[in-house]
């Protein structure tokens, strides 16, 4: 993952981020690709044509619920998809990373993760949303893949520490922006309360983000 491929996918969320409704849109699949050296695609195009159509439809072959509108449902699926890979991706650094700033940081990182989740299942279930992932396999801002999970899981010591702080850093910086959005679009009180939740604790992890001593990407 270079430093540009970052700043790439990042910024390919903010048309999505600017209609402030349903926020799973955004996602690409592996299919695509940028023409490019390896990098994730930049999803512009994708994304663009989601923000036009995103108030008009809820997410694949789900309903709202109760006081659960398609943000809240989108928002809930989108970050059990990414957190169930960032929880992967943390629960490597005990036995790959050679930097004890690092291992310091993940830890407590990881169990607020674990506690996140079962509290977005329970919205889930609350919803009467099944427990699937309509991200699988998708390529998306924030989202650690299975393809990067093995490149990093490759790694060791410094040249590990430096590709999961720039995972790491990439996935907090969107799930703060969508937690964001969702206190906006959603109107479910518990999720957007949760919403609220993860965009502080997303925004206070990053801030306490070690920085990577060599081979930064």
């Amino acid at each position: 993952m270079t430093a540009a491929a970052v700043t790439r996918r990042v910024a390919s969320v903010a048309v999505l981020l600017a209609a402030a409704t349903l926020l799973t849109t955004g996602c690409g699949s592996d299919g695509g690709g940028d023409g490019g050296g390896g990098g994730k695609p930049t999803g512009e195009g994708r994304s663009t044509s989601a923000a036009r159509n995103a108030a008009t439809r809820p997410p694949d072959g789900q309903a709202t619920s109760g006081t659960f509108n398609s943000s809240d449902i989108g928002w809930i699926q989108l970050m059990i998809a990414m957190d169930d890979q960032a929880a992967l991706l943390l629960g490597l650094v005990p036995d790959h990373s050679s930097a004890a700033g690092v291992e310091k940081w993940a830890k407590p990182v990881a169990a607020g993760y674990r506690d996140e989740l079962v509290q977005l299942r329970e919205l889930l279930s609350r919803a009467g949303v099944p427990d699937t992932n309509p991200h699988q396999g998708h390529d998306m801002p924030g989202m650690v893949t299975e393809d990067e999970l093995r490149t990093i899981e490759g790694t060791k010591d410094a040249a590990f520490d430096a590709l999961f702080l720039a995972a790491m850093r990439e996935h907090l910086d969107q799930a703060a922006k969508i937690a964001h959005s969702e206190r906006s679009a959603g109107t479910d009180p518990a999720t957007k309360k949760l919403a609220a939740s993860v965009e502080k604790t997303s925004l206070t992890w990053r801030a306490r983000l070690p920085e990577a001593t060599s081979g930064r990407p």
